[in-house]
């Protein structure tokens, strides 16, 4: 995980950021996808995406027709790709230089080829997104090599330190990257109803930005969110946050801070410590 680290803090929080933000407008290529072909779920997940560590992509959710497929980004080169079945690549397209929209036909198009029908109506979410030149018509940028490679490995990082916590539990999902605020994350449900429902959850993941920060953080939340004035110390690494909502956060800037050799353990203490917090402050 050293050279992983060592990576994503290779370039500024400002580049970095710009990366994420270009990346997020890259993803609703694979949200459209997942609304247009996927029936449609309560909880949004339709157009989801998971980290596939051999594409080394988000990948969105498959669609099960008479020829099954999946769309996915790569962030390290900013790349949309057509998966089959298997994960076989059936066309990859970079994406610098190229609008969403012209994105948008280089999908319809392929589908046509491989579907053998008319060129489908690629239907796009209609979430509000973070103002960017993308979204007002523009172009991917060219180049920006180590940020989009650092990009890469923080979303690699957090699904595979993600995994290991859900994988440990008997009570947490799949880890999942939201479309939406772009973050990846587990759910871990503590009680539901007769019907299924969750009545008390706690939500942990990795976000880019957004929440009231700059650039990418670790939180945990539990929710209903505790009463902000009874929250208790948390006794390991991060702090509470309580602007907006309510959750334990492991900021960039305390990460970076750390020595490289200490990151990886400072992020998994974080996520077991804030955990049992959460779970804790929900009461019995």
């Amino acid at each position: 995980m050293i050279d992983a680290w060592q990576q994503i803090t290779a370039v500024g929080p400002a580049a970095l950021r710009e990366a994420a933000l270009e990346l997020h407008w890259a993803a609703q290529l694979v949200a459209a996808a997942g609304q247009t072909f996927v029936e449609e779920r309560a909880d949004d997940s339709h157009r989801s995406m998971q980290w596939h560590p051999g594409k080394r992509a988000l990948v969105g959710v498959p669609f099960a027709g008479v020829y099954p497929f999946r769309v996915g980004v790569r962030p390290e080169d900013l790349t949309a790709v057509l998966l089959d079945a298997s994960d076989g690549t059936l066309g990859a397209l970079p994406l610098g230089g190229v609008t969403l929209d012209a994105a948008h036909e280089w999908l319809a198009l392929g589908l046509a080829t491989y579907l053998g029908s008319a060129p489908p109506e690629i239907r796009r979410p209609e979430y509000d997104m973070p103002a960017h030149i993308v979204g007002e018509g523009g172009r991917f940028a060219q180049g920006r090599d180590a940020e989009r490679r650092a990009v890469a490995r923080l979303y690699g990082t957090a699904s595979s330190l993600l995994e290991d916590l859900a994988s440990s539990r008997n009570d947490a999902s799949t880890p999942i990257c939201w479309p939406h605020h772009f973050d990846i994350a587990t759910l871990i449900t503590v009680d539901s109803e007769h019907e299924g429902d969750a009545t008390r959850t706690i939500g942990v993941g990795m976000a880019p930005m957004g929440g009231g920060f700059e650039s990418w953080y670790w939180y945990v939340t539990p929710w209903p969110y505790p009463d902000a004035a009874a929250l208790p110390p948390l006794p390991g690494p991060g702090a509470w946050h309580t602007e907006g909502w309510t959750g334990a956060v492991l900021s960039s800037e305390m990460v970076t801070s750390t020595r490289e050799a200490f990151r990886d353990p400072m992020v998994r203490k974080f996520l077991d410590v804030a955990v049992e917090s959460a779970r804790a402050v929900l009461g019995p």
